[in-house]
């Protein structure tokens, strides 16, 4: 059919255009995809942060270094979030997975200050040693 024929460009009577649904008459069930989408993207960012945190105690060693990135050098203490409700199961396992990097850098930092207040006790002890009795100067012209 030509653009000038008649009834170009307009549907036929029997073959009805599709009908989009405006956000306010959307049916329940898409109003639950919508929550349960903005639950992921939100718990997506806190993975994020969090991510970003254990990475930065991964390779420095040291909680809160980000080297001169602000004004003090350090992170923000970080706060539980509030009101997403629990992690959807979809990011349970990269959940889980940022969980285990955060408890084996905790262990590597427990260990790593046992090591430190060892090697403290063992230069106090030299030090402690090596105190004269008596002592050191003489003032022989006063």
């Amino acid at each position: 059919m030509s653009p000038d024929a008649p009834g170009a460009g307009t549907a036929p009577e029997s073959v009805a255009a599709p009908r989009v649904a405006a956000p306010h008459d959307a049916a329940p069930h898409d109003a639950a995809s919508h929550d349960a989408a903005s639950r992921v993207a939100a718990w997506s960012v806190v993975l994020d942060d969090l991510e970003a945190r254990v990475t930065r105690l991964e390779r420095d060693g040291r909680p809160g270094v980000t080297g001169r990135a602000d004004a003090g050098g350090t992170d923000p203490a970080w706060t539980a979030p509030t009101g997403l409700g629990p992690v959807p199961s979809v990011l349970t396992t990269r959940a889980s997975s940022v969980l285990a990097r955060q408890r084996a850098v905790l262990r590597s930092l427990v260990d790593d200050r046992a090591e430190v207040v060892q090697q403290l006790g063992a230069v106090r002890r030299v030090e402690a040693s090596h105190e004269p009795g008596r002592p050191v100067y003489l003032d022989a012209l006063g």
